[in-house]
């Protein structure tokens, strides 16, 4: 009889295993779809990179940093790019809009605003509202920023934090590089050409 129990009893739980291996694999399925769509609309966030060019200039000059942007997917909100700068060694000038923006009716907007002497900072804040042609995603140069290089240091490097803030509803992400302008003291180049 104990055989025959047992035999039952294996039965029964071979029975319930199976009857629960779906109701299993569906538990472990759900979290990996829902790690996945958080995944597919981590990939949906537009992704703005802004670049620049290595700048190198002379103490007096003016000089013109090309602001180069792309983007994931078409953008149709305003963003807002911010170049933080320390005013004792660079002076804003002017910005300039790149040609594909201007055909594509982009407006850039610039506003300075400027820290207390103290903290040695200034902030150049560009305004920038996508008009109704095509700029991006494909992008390129989007603006030229003109500064004035006021003071050389000892390893003559000046440098720029860009940075770059969403102001629609809809979530973007920025990327940006540090700008570096190579500054050199007044005469330099004079210097230069006359040794060759």
């Amino acid at each position: 009889m104990r055989p025959l129990r047992s035999s039952r009893l294996r039965k029964r739980i071979l029975i319930a295993v199976f009857l629960l291996f779906p109701c299993a694999l569906k538990a472990q399925v759900e979290p990996q779809t829902t790690v996945e769509l958080a995944q597919l609309q981590e990939t949906d966030v537009p992704t703005l990179t802004l670049t620049f060019e290595k700048i190198i200039g002379q103490v007096g000059q003016e000089i013109s940093l090309p602001l180069k942007i792309t983007s994931s997917t078409p953008i149709k909100e305003p963003f807002q790019i911010i170049l933080r700068f320390p005013p004792s060694k660079l002076e804003y000038a002017k910005l300039g809009i790149g040609q594909g923006p201007r055909q594509a009716g982009w407006k850039l907007e610039p506003n300075l605003k400027r820290a207390p002497l103290a903290f040695d900072m200034h902030f150049l804040e560009i305004l920038v509202e996508p008009g109704e042609g095509d700029f991006l995603p494909e992008g390129g140069e989007l603006a030229f920023a003109y500064f004035r290089i006021l003071e050389a240091d000892t390893d003559h490097t000046i440098e720029l934090s860009p940075s770059i803030k969403q102001l629609g509803d809809t979530p973007l992400e920025g990327k940006t590089e540090p700008v570096q302008i190579t500054a050199l003291p007044e005469g330099t180049f004079a210097c230069f050409f006359y040794m060759h």
